[in-house]
């Protein structure tokens, strides 16, 4: 049996992108909407993301073990039924329950299905894609995902939270459902040779992507689950504050989409550090123009989106680097990607609550804009980001990477 084409793993990446975020943006709607305060909204996401962090490896395992395709599709049947839940019964609690199945659902599926990525070419027997093509082609099905999730819950902003339920839990379920073709294909990965090839300079790289997609998450985290709150504190209503950071988002996860077109068609990156690290000095700009467009009162939602689309690049850059250099030897590959979901998921998971306790002691502290305040916090993690990689890109190129 032949893993699926990378066509249709893109759509099921795309599926599961666009359900868990759509469900975790409605959730977040529904928390605003029921007058939750910012830290009790960072507590509901750091739960729900705590659930991807703490399954996330599990899911790794079993790809490796009991069939990727397997668990890819139990764990888009386990989030279809918590987007369910909530479609029946929108209230708060329910659209905890959305949250959490819907991340511990992605959790078992990103695994499962980056390593039918990884074994897609050597499953069939063409010559395999360089590494850095199929990871973009990967890339751009979650994250062309996570922009449809963006886009709805911009265009759902005066419809019903039932509505955006029903959609995540029908991408869900379509998943889920197609997935059963393939429940009894092995593992078949490719040999260790060209770009999955061992290399000195790999543990260094590794790892300073990995930290950097840690921190990079605790970020971009703040602005996608505080921006819409922040707003409505500087005197936005509800609706247009949730319109503005939606705005806000679409732009963000547009740029990272490019960015992962790029990396793919671009391979100038591979074993460079210092080209990623500096891409990632977007996360400065984009921290800094929140700050001072938040205490000048020069807030639009263009302004805004221009900040949010500087840091879809550094956070595209970071990502790309983990991913890469997590699935660089081919075995055990779902147990790589694993680890590098666990960064992003420890990242996730922190991001949310960490941010709402910044923006309470900023507002109590200085009375100051909350969007300002906002912008303050994750200025610190981005300088936190590239003091990281000043640090470490030296000890990679001393190991055999370019530079």
């Amino acid at each position: 049996m032949n893993p699926p084409p990378l066509l249709l793993l893109q759509g099921f990446n795309f599926l599961v992108g666009c359900g868990s975020f759509l469900a975790a943006l409605v959730a977040l709607a529904t928390w605003n909407r029921a007058g939750w305060s910012e830290s009790s909204i960072g507590l509901g996401t750091t739960i729900g993301m705590l659930c991807y962090a703490l399954v996330v490896y599990i899911g790794g395992q079993l790809s490796d073990r009991w069939g990727r395709a397997r668990t890819a599709a139990c764990g888009a049947t386990l989030a279809a039924i918590g987007s369910a839940i909530a479609a029946w019964n929108p209230t708060g609690q329910t659209a905890l329950i959305a949250s959490m199945a819907g991340f511990a659902g992605s959790a078992l599926f990103f695994p499962g299905n980056v390593g039918l990525f990884s074994d897609a070419q050597a499953g069939h027997g063409a010559k395999p894609l360089p590494l850095h093509v199929k990871i973009s082609r990967y890339n751009l099905g979650w994250s062309l995902g996570n922009l449809a999730g963006f886009v709805g819950y911009a265009v759902l902003d005066d419809k019903p939270a039932s509505v955006g339920f029903t959609i995540a839990a029908g991408a869900f379920a379509l998943t889920a459902l197609w997935m059963c073709r393939w429940l009894r294909l092995p593992a078949a990965p490719p040999q260790p040779e060209g770009d999955r090839a061992p290399h000195p300079a790999l543990p260094a790289l590794t790892l300073i992507g990995r930290t950097a997609l840690l921190l990079a998450c605790i970020l971009t985290m703040a602005v996608i689950t505080l921006l819409q709150t922040a707003l409505q504190q500087q005197g936005l209503d509800p609706v247009t504050a949730q319109s503005w950071a939606g705005k806000t988002l679409m732009v963000y996860s547009c740029c990272y989409v490019v960015m992962f077109i790029l990396f793919g068609w671009w391979s100038g990156w591979i074993m460079r550090p210092w080209r990623l690290a500096a891409l990632q000095g977007f996360f400065v700009i984009g921290s800094g123009g929140f700050l001072v467009l938040g205490w000048l009162g020069w807030l639009t939602p263009w302004t805004l989106a221009v900040c949010g689309g500087c840091l879809g690049i550094g956070f595209a850059s970071a990502y790309v680097s983990s991913i890469y250099y997590s699935l660089r030897l081919p075995h055990g590959a779902a147990r790589a990607a694993a680890l590098h979901e666990t960064f992003l998921g420890i990242g996730n998971t922190c991001g949310p609550v960490l941010a709402g306790l910044a923006l309470g002691t900023w507002t109590d502290w200085t009375g100051k804009s909350p969007v300002a305040g906002l912008g303050a916090w994750m200025l610190i993690i981005a300088f936190v980001l590239m003091g990281w990689q000043i640090l470490m890109a030296p000890r990679a190129v001393r190991a055999g990477a370019t530079g």
